[in-house]
């Protein structure tokens, strides 16, 4: 049986997918850091899903924080998907988070003119 909160994880081109999914906290962000560091080594686009998060408590948001700094370092981008009125952006937006995070709708790129 695979753990519920196990990344599944995309990588294509330089380009990685991180899809998390069910309650991201106390009890999972150190293996969540370690799981997810090794996966985006040498990545040149890094994107954490939180579509199908039910839970994210402030350990969540630390992780968040620091897969960010993480990619910054190595020069990598770094976007969280988190869709409007879903837990993870409410959590998001209430720590204004957004301010420090790129935070986009969907994994869909926005429709252009």
């Amino acid at each position: 049986m695979s753990d519920p909160a196990a990344p599944r994880i995309e990588s294509e081109h330089g380009n990685v997918v991180v899809h998390l999914r069910g309650d991201i906290d106390f009890s999972n962000t150190e293996m969540l850091d370690t799981e997810i560091r090794g996966a985006v080594l040498g990545a040149d686009s890094i994107v954490i899903d939180l579509e199908a998060v039910e839970f994210l408590d402030s350990s969540g948001l630390r992780l968040l924080r620091r897969l960010s700094a993480h990619a910054t370092d190595a020069h990598a981008n770094f976007v969280v998907v988190a869709p409007p009125n879903s837990v993870a952006r409410s959590v998001i937006e209430i720590v204004s988070l957004s301010q420090e995070l790129a935070v986009q709708d969907s994994l869909r790129p926005p429709n252009r003119p």
